[in-house]
């Protein structure tokens, strides 16, 4: 059984937040840099809704300056250059020329003409403001001067509020325009036809256009994918920059603030979080490279602060979780559980072993934001914690990843019934949810048993780049064997769940079989081959 727990703390002011503020001010940095700085900070959530802004009182002019610059918003169009020779990029630009939102299309002609819609996107703190509302009235606007269709690609289920958002423009579902006649792929795309379209009955163009469509996917993709790289480029650089204007007086004369170290350390976890993302992206050549983000050398040698320690006026400390264990977890982790996680062990994963070989230091006061660099991740994420006889991990999560940690606590437990009592690709499917969830001073940590294996992404990176292990995965495929069981127990989950909950599947972490002191896969060989014993799912 599940229960909520609760400590009232201490009144203390955000100093914080007002010193922040501060410095923004005096420094002069634009909107978009205030809130990304803001969402760093960790308290977009309550900045930009409607609520009080209380205890966040040294932003309260934002809100007023966030609806002054959607009023002066103006939408600009940019034709394709350069190799680009289909694709149109409208944006939607504050006074100051600030981007707030895009809309990528591409020019499709088989029959008739015809935009795709590829990509839309307004920034966080400026949606639900009726932007993303207006850049479609002039996609649509533009298509009535062309005399063009317009084809876009819908992922909302009907069932979903937002999916009206087309509808009510006049956008139609393509299976309405081409039924009896053959519509290939996938079903979800909807069309918008003007007026001044002569062809007012165009299914079989439209039929030829989405084959033609089918075919330039991965260009689009990649495409697609080279302006999300170098938007984001072009934010980590603002940000950088920003946060040295702010912390000038600091860096000046050598010394830092436990707030300057969490800031550039928000910002290197962040950037190397994302670092690893765009790897996976389709078409991603390293074109737009990360490399054009350079941090000083006073900046590299920073001893990083991962977590917050500062506490909101009259804060709740907050903890989900078992009742029966929650209640028996030692006094100092429920009163002080930020200071109580932070002061616990690394777990010592595969990612460290050649960082421990050459000597480094995995204290937290010893890492400095240069060992970020070198790893590539946040060490001190996950911490080691010996309860009962039982070893748990704790994971330091994002805040905003807070409740949909909670929804995916009750998800895992709701999937438990659905597991196969048999083996699929030979391998025993568990659960591992989050038997724990704590909100502190801003931070979120999620605990859960230690398993007896790692995150499928690190052992696919420990097959295909350590030395000992590269050989062994070459002969015998052990990465493809990784990917394909993941893969089969994806479809045989989303055979059995409900239409509104496969997209649940997507946000599943998968762990596998390790022996972590060497390093080593665990594996099962039968009559059918080589596979794994278990796969965990968190």
């Amino acid at each position: 059984m599940a229960f909520f727990y609760v400590r009232r703390s201490g009144a203390m002011t955000s100093e914080q937040m007002v010193e922040m503020n501060e410095r923004m001010e005096a420094t002069g940095i634009g909107l978009r840099d205030k809130l990304a700085l803001m969402e760093m900070m960790g308290v977009e959530n309550e900045a930009f809704d409607s609520r009080p802004l209380s205890p966040y009182e040294a932003f309260e002019g934002l809100h007023r300056l966030i609806n002054q610059t959607v009023h002066g918003a103006k939408i600009q169009r940019f034709k394709p250059i350069g190799d680009r020779k289909r694709f149109h990029t409208f944006e939607i630009h504050s006074e100051e020329g600030e981007t707030l939102g895009y809309l990528n299309m591409m020019y499709l002609k088989k029959g008739i003409p015809c935009y795709y819609l590829v990509y839309v996107e307004v920034t966080p703190p400026f949606r639900r403001m009726g932007l993303g509302h207006r850049i479609l009235k002039a996609f649509m606007t533009f298509l009535e001067e062309k005399k063009a269709v317009g084809l876009l690609d819908n992922i909302i289920p009907p069932e979903e509020a937002t999916y009206e958002i087309y509808t009510k423009l006049g956008w139609k579902p393509l299976r309405e325009i081409v039924a009896g006649e053959g519509l290939p792929g996938r079903n979800q795309y909807m069309v918008f036809i003007p007026e001044s379209v002569p062809n007012r009955n165009p299914g079989k163009e439209l039929i030829r256009i989405l084959f033609t469509l089918g075919k330039r996917r991965p260009v689009i993709d990649m495409h697609d994918n080279e302006d999300m790289v170098r938007r984001a480029i072009d934010e980590f650089r603002s940000v950088y920059g920003a946060l040295i204007k702010i912390f000038k007086t600091e860096i000046d004369v050598g010394i830092s603030t436990p707030l300057m170290r969490f800031m550039f350390t928000r910002l290197t976890t962040q950037l190397l979080g994302f670092r690893r993302r765009i790897t996976q992206l389709i078409g991603y050549t390293g074109g737009e490279s990360l490399e054009q983000i350079t941090f000083s050398e006073a900046i590299k040698e920073l001893p990083i602060q991962p977590y917050s320690i500062w506490r909101k006026e009259a804060e709740h400390a907050q903890i989900w979780g078992e009742a029966e264990l929650l209640q028996r977890l030692p006094k100092e982790l429920k009163e002080e559980p930020t200071l109580f996680i932070e002061s616990l062990p690394l777990y010592k994963r595969p990612y460290l072993s050649e960082w421990i070989k050459r000597g480094g230091d995995l204290r937290s006061p010893s890492l400095r934001i240069s060992d970020l660099l070198t790893l590539g991740f946040d060490p001190t994420r996950l911490r080691e914690f010996h309860h009962e006889g039982v070893t748990y991990i704790f994971e330091r999560v994002s805040p905003h990843l807070c409740p949909s940690l909670i929804r995916k606590r009750k998800f895992l437990n709701q999937l438990a019934p659905f597991l196969p009592s048999t083996r699929i690709v030979g391998a025993t499917v568990q659960i591992n949810p989050p038997v724990g969830i704590f909100q502190d001073r801003g931070n979120v940590y999620a605990l859960r048993k230690k398993v007896a294996g790692i995150h499928s992404q690190e052992a696919l990176d420990q097959l295909q780049e350590r030395a000992h292990l590269k050989g062994m995965n070459q002969s015998l495929g052990l990465d493809r064997m990784l990917s394909n069981t993941i893969h089969e127990v994806e479809r045989w989950l989303r055979s059995r769940l409900h239409l509104s909950q496969r997209k649940e599947v997507e946000d599943l972490a998968y762990f596998v079989p390790w022996d972590i002191e060497m390093n080593l896969p665990r594996l099962h060989v039968d009559d059918t081959g080589i596979g794994l014993e278990t796969l965990w799912i968190a």
